[in-house]
């Protein structure tokens, strides 16, 4: 038997124990399934609420509730919600994906006895079951064979240096203001639109200019744009629609970013490299828990 505290006593949300969550379910221990089950239908149910909360009818820059304070206070309160909600028979989520991980741990345990894959009616072999079994984590490609020296670089090398050089008059203009190498800029830039590839578009398909992915607040009197993007809920990726600025142009959005770190980013602009990467996400630049680290690769990639 594996030991598990009782559910009331901890939060819904517990991101680190991920890999506990995963060894519970692969133990086939049938406590340790159900264990594993319920933590899995808390961590809907709070994703659940979450997505309620996003619904408003003001800006939350306007809502006098929407301190800081108030919304650390309404996630703890939705995270104890959704541990209660599963309480029980919860919801039936949990009984389902019971179901399913003591089908998987049955069919991989079939699996490693059996001698051989039997033959499908048609002739064609079937996947092993524990291969058409839902599986617990997403498959990992493998990384591609690194190319012998002297071989020519591949297409989209072009497409980055250009991108460098279409922008870097602007970064060098907006770096002396700031007071930070180019390089930060630029390769915040290409993290932010995927070298240009995934830049911001209007309703028309025409470009927004918007390279840093700054959203439009109910203050921006500037024009604007409505895409789909992902946001980060307790390191959880999630597609919803965000309100993001528009520009005439990429000196203006270069401006604009430099008002913006001034205002808001202060503390990253005071240091190294590091600094700065890690420094916007601890501002809440973005939602993505692994983006400082991202940045910071590309500013050591540039520099």
């Amino acid at each position: 038997m594996i030991a598990t505290p009782a559910l009331a006593d901890r939060l819904a949300v517990d991101v680190n124990s991920a890999a506990a969550l995963r060894a519970k379910a692969r133990a086939g221990d049938d406590s340790a399934l159900r264990a594993a089950a319920k933590e899995f239908e808390a961590m809907m149910l709070n994703i659940m609420l979450k997505t309620m909360r996003e619904t408003r009818f003001i800006d939350q820059e306007a809502d006098p509730f929407g301190s800081q304070t108030v919304q650390l206070y309404r996630e703890l309160l939705d995270q104890q919600w959704a541990r209660k909600m599963s309480e029980g028979k919860g919801l039936g989520f949990a009984d389902m994906l019971y179901r399913q991980f003591k089908a998987q741990a049955e069919l991989a345990s079939q699996s490693a006895q059996a001698p051989a894959v039997p033959p499908a009616a048609g002739g064609f072999p079937l996947a092993p079951p524990a291969e058409r079994a839902f599986p617990l984590e997403p498959a990992i490609p493998a990384t591609p064979a690194a190319k012998p020296a002297g071989e020519q670089a591949p297409a989209g090398q072009d497409a980055r240096q250009a991108f460098l050089e279409r922008l870097r008059p602007h970064a060098e203009a907006a770096a002396q203001q700031l007071g930070v190498p180019a390089e930060y800029i630029l390769a915040h830039a290409a993290l932010e639109s995927g070298w240009g590839r995934r830049e911001i578009a209007r309703a028309d398909g025409s470009p927004s200019h918007n390279l840093f992915g700054i959203k439009a607040g109910s203050r921006w009197e500037g024009q604007t744009t409505d895409v789909t993007t992902t946001e980060y809920r307790y390191g959880l990726p999630i597609k919803q629609v965000e309100r993001f600025r528009a520009y005439g142009g990429y000196g203006e959005a270069f401006d604009d970013y430099v008002r913006l770190l001034r205002a808001r980013y202060g503390e990253a602009l005071a240091g190294d490299a590091r600094s700065f990467a890690f420094g916007l996400q601890q501002g809440g630049y973005a939602t993505d828990p692994g983006y400082g680290a991202k940045l910071y690769r590309l500013i050591q990639a540039l520099a």
